[in-house]
Parts: C-alpha cells; structure tokens; sequence
C-alpha cells in the first residue's frame, strides 16, 4: 500500500452499494458516484498511508457513530440525485 488513501471513500462506497439496491432510483454509474460525491462532500476526511492506519481505522472506537453519519450523508445523496437523476449532465453528453 502507497500513497495516500481516504477511506472514507471505501466506506461510502460500500455503504450506498448496501443502501441503494432497496430503492426505485436510478442505478448507472453517473448516479453512483454524484451519490458519493454528495455524500463525501459532507463528510470529514479519512486519510491513511498504511495498513496499520487501515486496520486502525476499521476498528476505531468512534466506529457506530461514523457508520450513522454515512448513512445519513448516503441517504440525503439517494434522495437527492434520486430525485434528480443526470442534472449535470451536459447536452454534448447526453
């Protein structure tokens, strides 16, 4: 593992990959990741640089509290991009 990774990302991720399958909205790719982008702009960062950092990470004892807070940031993200699926898409894209 190099680099710098935000695991927030992976948890995010996963966490609208356990949420969104029980909804009616759309389900391509674009809208995936507006419902990341969403999501991640309202939640704080989680920067590691090793494996040590990501097993830290996975068992932090902040752990339920930062799981209610991405599943709050995903639903908003569902419901929002939900009910406005491709509003950014440009007519050149379309």
């Amino acid at each position: 593992m190099t680099g710098l990774i935000n695991l927030m990302e992976e948890t995010v991720l996963k966490k609208i990959d356990q949420l969104w399958p029980n909804t009616e909205y759309c389900k391509c790719e674009r809208c995936r990741m507006d419902i990341a982008a969403y999501a991640l702009n309202r939640l704080p960062a989680q920067y590691v640089q090793s494996m040590k950092g990501k097993v830290y990470y996975r068992f932090e004892s902040t752990q339920v509290q930062r799981d209610i807070e991405v599943t709050v940031a995903v639903s908003q993200g569902i419901e929002i991009v939900g009910k406005a699926p491709h509003k950014n898409v440009n007519v050149q894209e379309a």
